[in-house]
């Protein structure tokens, strides 16, 4: 089984008995930080797929780090991916359960890459214009610098990509320039 359709059906039934224990929330901001540690710390990920380092020794390690640090309903599924031989997929889930949190929540992720650091009334403007044509209502919004755009700024959201960075703009122009279809081709 593909390691996409098990981080899937984990997180599911992770989400499913936090929403039934009234303890979303807080396994959500559990697993946001999990991802983040799993996502910084090489060394954190390659424990957890190493074939060689036993399980007992796995559990210590997350225990070091989660015992106590979260709820015991995020405890207890850690343990469980461990003792079932899923701990590998662990990165994988918390990504999955965030993703799926945010579907069952309506929330859309925004990033909004510039040139320079945007302020928030710029945010606020960008953000209100494309609420207003779309259903988006709730945001996690994302920013990035980036220097190449020169100027402008790259809007994504779901599978859409809004480019109005300088950049984008020289290179249609320079694909523009160099188009010889008015040249009449005997």
């Amino acid at each position: 089984m593909s390691s996409f359709r098990n981080a899937s059906r984990y997180a599911k039934s992770v989400l499913s008995l936090a929403q039934e224990r009234n303890v979303l929330e807080t396994v959500y901001t559990e697993m946001v930080g999990i991802s983040a540690l799993t996502s910084s710390s090489r060394d954190l990920r390659a424990l957890l797929k190493s074939p060689v380092v036993t399980s007992d020794k796995k559990l210590a390690v997350l225990s070091k780090l989660f015992d106590g640090k979260v709820s015991e309903l995020t405890y207890k599924f850690l343990e469980l991916l461990v003792k079932k031989d899923r701990e590998a997929y662990i990165p994988e889930i918390s990504a999955s359960f965030i993703e799926q949190y945010k579907t069952l929540n309506k929330i859309t992720t925004v990033t909004i890459t510039s040139a320079v650091k945007l302020d928030e009334a710029t945010i606020t403007k960008l953000l209100d214009g494309l609420k207003s044509k779309t259903d988006i209502t709730k945001v996690d919004l994302k920013l990035e610098v980036d220097a190449t755009l020169i100027g402008g700024y790259i809007l994504r959201y779901g599978d859409n990509q809004i480019d109005t960075s300088v950049s984008r703009k020289l290179q249609q122009f320079r694909t523009s320039a160099v188009d010889d279809s008015y040249v009449k081709k005997f």
